[in-house]
């Protein structure tokens, strides 16, 4: 995918430019998904092979109620619920809500989908109700208002509830690791958002922010934090990685009373 700068008023409706990429790439990786639902369906491990480093937070769930934000494919909400747990997932795409729709209903899981961008929740979504928030990769760089992200996942989760993100590591974001040599593509400090072109897709709208920025975005919010990892996930191609290739953030909604 390739990027350009723009202006920012110019992403002004940037929401529904991201919501007709994701509508059609819904479209585009459907075929892709079977093999990873089939492993959900019949119960294979699919956190442990695929989510390692999520797993190890989401092991007695059952009965737990659990939301994900930007659920994306659904793989991960599709797991959750697989293990007993009462998920809610939210994604502005309403086709990845039709293919989560679906793919629930194949295996008989009881879940709860909610087409709505997380920065702005609808009120249907209940404040202090959730024992845990989690996320797997590809979740900030859609989102231009950090603040409210954060502000939303506190405002759902119970005293004592849990913030489990997976994502890229905003270094993987800006530079290229090859052959023993890391290539800084751009300045990490860039935070201008960005028009992505792909091939036969619609247009999507980025924006690049640094670790800093996240997790401080989670303190603001009211977030304690508990654990910061940043870690590279395995490549053939690598094998003295450089840079990390993502990072792990678990936050806890503390009980104020």
């Amino acid at each position: 995918m390739k990027a350009k700068k723009v202006r920012s008023e110019a992403s002004e409706d940037y929401v529904q430019v991201n919501k007709r990429h994701w509508n059609e790439l819904a479209k585009r990786n459907q075929a892709k998904r079977t093999n990873m639902l089939k492993e959900i369906g019949d119960g294979t491990s699919y956190l442990e092979k695929w989510e390692p480093k999520l797993s190890p937070y989401l092991k007695r769930i059952k009965g737990k109620k659990i939301i994900v934000p930007q659920f994306g494919d659904g793989m991960l909400l599709l797991a959750c619920a697989k293990k007993g747990a009462v998920v809610t997932g939210v994604d502005l795409s309403s086709g990845q809500v039709r293919l989560a729709r679906e793919a629930a209903a194949q295996w008989g899981l009881n879940v709860k989908l909610v087409e709505a961008d997380w920065q702005n929740l609808p009120k249907t979504i209940p404040a202090n109700h959730f024992d845990l928030a989690v996320t797997e990769c590809g979740i900030f760089i859609w989102i231009r208002n950090l603040c409210a992200w954060m502000k939303n996942t506190y405002k759902v989760l119970k005293s004592g509830g849990k913030l489990v993100v997976s994502d890229f590591h905003p270094i993987s974001m800006i530079a290229e690791e090859k052959d023993g040599a890391v290539t800084i593509k751009e300045s990490y400090f860039d935070q201008n958002p960005k028009v992505c072109k792909e091939e036969n897709m619609p247009l999507a709208i980025e924006f690049h922010w640094k670790l800093s920025d996240i997790i401080n975005a989670a303190i603001r919010a009211g977030f304690r934090i508990d654990y910061v990892e940043e870690y590279y996930v395995e490549d053939k191609a690598a094998k003295s990685p450089l840079i990390p290739t993502d990072f792990l953030l678990v936050a806890t909604k503390a009980d104020l009373t």
